[in-house]
């Protein structure tokens, strides 16, 4: 029984996450503990509350504490990675992450928020997707003279496009490392930055996930991780909240891609519902259970009705009563 135990927590917790969510670094103002599933919905409450912003939603994850209210985050800076469920960062705090948005939505709550409450004030809120090579992000200081060329060649990682593309991801994110500590100064007004490494999911899909050369691009991914990391924490003196949120639901979306062909009644998929059917089945069903038992119970009632003692309608109808007036 105990072992029937533990393989059905195994199951549940294979099929609640399929993600991870890292803080690698915190301001001493908060503290992690634990290592509760979040779901990634809610981690922009996180974020808000590292901010010491108020949240509009409620959420019971116990992740996440305060220690000081009045010295908190003064930047967030995290990296999407697209592909796996964890690159086996060792450093550190790791949560299982359940993916149930877009990440880019999180980004555009978080920016909506910060401009909300300094709307006059010069922050930096910056978005990077490294597979367009910074070309978006040349107006920035912080990506200025930012220029890769050809990656570096690695023994491991054979020369192929999709290698070259994540070495080149790479290269992007320790040069961004190097231009942080000297563009990004620290005034009190929070800032954000959000950057995003799509590169991975092409290796592990050609490589296979335990393969060595995917073993290497995790190595080298946690390194230019690592490097970031330190740079942000120089740059803001540690007052910032430097995360990793690692997800391979692209792997699913690019299988059910594939299967949307001409042909996908044939397939007898089921149908897409939306999060409010669940609510509105049971309010028709339970609704149509109770009309049901009262017209019921009305028909039996007024089926045992005694005519002559107990209803108006029979004595007021009746002909005698009638003619007599």
């Amino acid at each position: 029984m105990f072992i029937h135990s533990i393989f059905l927590v195994a199951i549940l917790i294979g099929v609640n996450s399929n993600g991870e969510f890292s803080v690698l670094n915190y301001p001493k103002s908060v503290s992690f503990k634990g290592h509760d599933h979040l779901k990634e919905s809610t981690i922009k409450e996180v974020f808000f509350a590292t901010l010491g912003f108020s949240n509009s939603q409620f959420s019971n994850w116990k992740g996440l504490y305060i220690n000081d209210p009045f010295n908190l985050a003064e930047g967030i800076a995290t990296v999407v990675v697209e592909g796996l469920p964890t690159i086996d960062q060792p450093k550190g705090h790791h949560f299982p992450l359940k993916t149930d948005t877009e990440d880019d939505s999180i980004f555009y709550t978080l920016k909506d928020g910060i401009n909300l409450r300094y709307p006059e004030a010069k922050t930096q809120i910056i978005h990077v997707d490294l597979a367009n090579n910074l070309e978006d992000q040349q107006d920035s200081n912080l990506f200025k003279d930012i220029k890769i060329e050809k990656p570096k060649k690695n023994t491991y990682l054979k020369n192929e496009a999709e290698n070259r593309e994540f070495l080149k991801d790479i290269d992007l994110l320790n040069a961004i490392a190097e231009k942080v500590p000297s563009n990004i100064k620290s005034d009190g007004i929070p800032d954000l930055f959000w950057f995003k490494l799509s590169s991975l999911h092409p290796v592990v899909d050609l490589y296979g996930e335990n393969s060595t050369e995917v073993k290497e691009a995790k190595h080298l991914l946690n390194e230019a991780l690592l490097r970031l990391n330190d740079a942000f924490r120089q740059a803001y003196n540690g007052a910032v909240l430097f995360s990793v949120i690692t997800s391979d639901v692209s792997h699913t979306r690019r299988t059910r891609s594939i299967l949307a062909t001409d042909n996908e009644r044939d397939l007898n998929l089921a149908s897409d519902y939306s999060e409010d059917y669940p609510v509105i089945f049971n309010i028709v069903l339970w609704l149509c259970v109770v009309l049901g038992f009262s017209l019921l119970a009305i028909a039996l009632v007024i089926g045992n009705m005694d005519p002559g003692r107990d209803s108006i309608i029979y004595r007021m109808t009746n002909p005698r009563m009638k003619k007599d007036n």
